[in-house]
């Protein structure tokens, strides 16, 4: 495990690289260890049942100290005036790793005690395949399955190292890539001569795109890369690099800072982002490692921490574990899935029209389908919650018409929480009366561009 937190990147015999507060730079004849970041975020029951944990301020005044020399001092900006918060560079030791062992007593024992508590109850997605083997496998077919990939160990690494230099689409910059089995080092040798970013997780699916990060776990803070990878369906390219969504802002850069990378992240960040990305990590109260979480949205983010449940299967008692979670109503099924793919609690209210349609339950919250048929429209009375989003367009009118395809009946229609029975309810009915026998998804529901040749589809039904 050793080898994998630990990223020693030696440009030759006199030459290392170092990790910074908010960079990662070279450190000439000193042969220098560093840390791949973290990892983190939530998870509601185990954030409840560690709410007293030590403060973060214990862990950061354990943390390595930092020197006050400025690496980079008075670069010019990249296209604009003077601001301010320019996340300039300073020199430090180049260890950015958080060793438990160098932390107080206290700290120690509040990340022991997540550790005891995380393998003690959960279980992870292998131990669900035995008995549930047709969802596991449908899970192993979703995006869920795939969310959240070590850097140096995905596919793309070996791509963009192979491929060698990527030039930004919108500014003056050249990015050059080198990957060893270990470690994934990106660097612009023009706007930030000898500086290298060691690249830790690459979060996404690939179905519409993957986004790396890269996280300093002693500063907890980090960088969402510029460049992206998106999908092109095609056999003689299956992938292309590009600008990440909503990097347009960012065009303009300090030079010699982290902004030349991508966009700055702090702890909240980072942890929003990478929480939404995984099954577990580590709440709040403790540091932001990437030794404490269990990558990718597993089973036991929406059923959670089910170990008592596999042991007692084992002995054929699996039904005195009691489910953690419960979905009692259409409600509380859409709030799990809003907690990342968000609602009305969750959005900006500046959020354009264009970015609004990422956002699923926002738009069926809005809908007349929703509003009209209170306790009984959810995400799963159309979606198989294990499985691939289905790109059968005759499946998804066929789930239409179960309320609206018979004027002599009506019916609300949801999948119950145990995802195999359906619930029928007496509902108002309505027919369409434009085209009966059209395609409701390309009228009610339409396919809204966001960027980069991505679309997803409007979840706000309503009459165009």
């Amino acid at each position: 495990m050793a080898s994998k937190n630990a990223l020693v990147f030696r440009e030759d015999d006199e030459t290392t690289i170092a990790v910074l507060p908010h960079l990662f730079v070279f450190v000439p004849k000193k042969p220098a260890t560093i840390s791949l970041p973290p990892i983190s975020i939530r998870i509601v029951i185990a954030s409840a049942l560690l709410a007293g944990m030590v403060a973060w301020a214990v862990l950061n005044a354990a943390s390595v100290s930092i020197s006050n020399q400025e690496f980079v001092r008075n670069s010019p900006p990249g296209g604009s005036a003077n601001r301010t918060n320019r996340h300039e560079v300073h020199a430090v030791n180049p260890d950015r790793r958080l060793r438990v062992e160098n932390l107080p007593p206290r700290a120690q024992q509040s990340l022991f005690a997540w550790r005891n508590f995380v393998s003690n109850t959960f279980a992870g997605d292998q131990a669900c395949a035995e008995c549930h083997a047709a969802e596991y496998a449908a899970h192993q077919r979703s995006g869920h399955s795939r969310t959240l990939t070590l850097m140096p160990q995905s596919d793309l690494a070996s791509t963009l190292s192979n491929q060698g230099v990527y030039k930004d689409s919108r500014r003056e910059q050249q990015f050059t890539f080198t990957a060893t089995e270990d470690t994934f080092v990106v660097r612009d040798d023009s706007n930030a001569p000898g500086v290298a970013v060691p690249v830790t997780w690459l979060l996404g699916s690939g179905t519409h795109a993957q986004t790396p990060i890269a996280v300093d776990e002693i500063t907890q803070k980090g960088v969402e890369l510029r460049w992206s990878s998106f999908p092109r369906h095609d056999a003689t390219r299956p992938s292309e690099i590009g600008l990440t969504p909503d990097h347009e802002r960012f065009d303009d850069f300090q030079q010699g800072s982290i902004e030349c990378f991508g966009r700055p992240l702090d702890s909240s960040d980072i942890r929003a982002c990478l929480g939404c990305h995984s099954t577990v990590t580590s709440p709040p109260s403790l540091p932001i490692m990437e030794s404490m979480v269990i990558a990718n949205v597993g089973c036991e983010r929406c059923h959670g921490p089910r170990k008592d449940h596999v042991d007692l299967a084992n002995q054929g008692l699996a039904e005195q574990a009691k489910p953690r979670l419960k979905y009692e109503n259409a409600e509380s099924y859409m709030n799990t899935c809003a907690a990342c793919h968000r609602d009305e609690t969750s959005v900006h209210p500046s959020a354009t029209p264009d970015e609004l349609a990422r956002f699923q339950p926002y738009g069926i919250k809005r809908s007349r389908c929703y509003l009209e048929s209170p306790g009984h429209l959810t995400c799963s009375t159309c979606h198989d919650p294990h499985d691939t989003v289905s790109h059968d367009r005759a499946s998804s009118i066929a789930q239409c018409q179960r309320c609206h395809g018979n004027p002599d009946h009506g019916s609300g229609y949801y999948r119950s929480a145990d995802h195999d029975a359906a619930t029928f309810a007496d509902a108002p009915q309505a027919v369409c009366t434009h085209e009966p026998t059209g395609d409701c998804i390309e009228c009610h529901m339409p396919a809204v561009p966001w960027s980069e040749g991505i679309s997803f589809h409007d979840h706000w039904i309503r009459i165009p």
